[in-house]
Formats: structure tokens, sequence, C-alpha cells
């Protein structure tokens, strides 16, 4: 069953957990440096100062906070942008993919207080 925040609808495919992780975005026209807002196994949101556009693709390096190795995501297509932040669907991930779902229940530990 997918979990929702009350009163909203959502259509992902994916639970997307809320996190804290820094980032850089690269694009063709350079690197910018942002944060990962909330992730899942298929995107994440991000809070940026660089505007992006529908459709662009960039490369995500996300850095846990646990300071362990940046999880690289190969190729990420931007799916929404609005003030400040986008959301992005994973297309490519590197082979430490697995990396990816630990940074996820990390994230909810250390929320937790675990």
């Amino acid at each position: 069953m997918k979990a929702t925040l009350p009163g909203c609808s959502d259509s992902r495919r994916d639970v997307r957990k809320v996190v804290e992780l820094r980032t850089i975005v690269v694009d063709k026209l350079g690197l910018a440096c942002g944060e990962v807002a909330n992730i899942s196994a298929g995107g994440c949101g991000l809070r940026l100062t660089k505007r992006l556009r529908p459709g662009q693709y960039i490369t995500l390096m996300v850095y846990p906070n646990d300071r362990t190795r940046a999880v690289l995501i190969d190729l990420a297509r931007v799916k929404w942008v609005e003030a400040g932040g986008a959301g992005v669907e994973f297309l490519s991930l590197s082979p430490q993919n697995h990396e990816l779902h630990r940074l996820c229940a990390q994230q909810v530990r250390l929320a937790l207080g675990a």
C-alpha cells in the first residue's frame, strides 16, 4: 500500500521518504549545489537555486550524512519545476544503486532518533 500525506493525492509509483541530503546537480551548463528533500527508488525532490526545465536531463551526486561514499545517479529527467525546487525521475543509476535504499532507511532512522 502506498503512503501519501494527508490531503494530498499522489500518483507516484514509489513511496518517497523525507530526507535532507546534500547534492550536486550536473547539466550541460555546469554544476549547482542543492538538497535532496525527499527520495525513493524511482526519483527525488530537489531544493535548488538553479532553475531547471521540465524534460531536462541531469546527473546527481547525493552525499550521505554519514560521510560514506556519494551515490551517483547517472541520468535523471526533470518531471516538474516550481520556485526553488524540482522533481526528478531516475533513469539510470550507478552500480551502487543499492546505496539509495540504504540512504532512505538511514534517514528514517535518524529522524526517529534510532
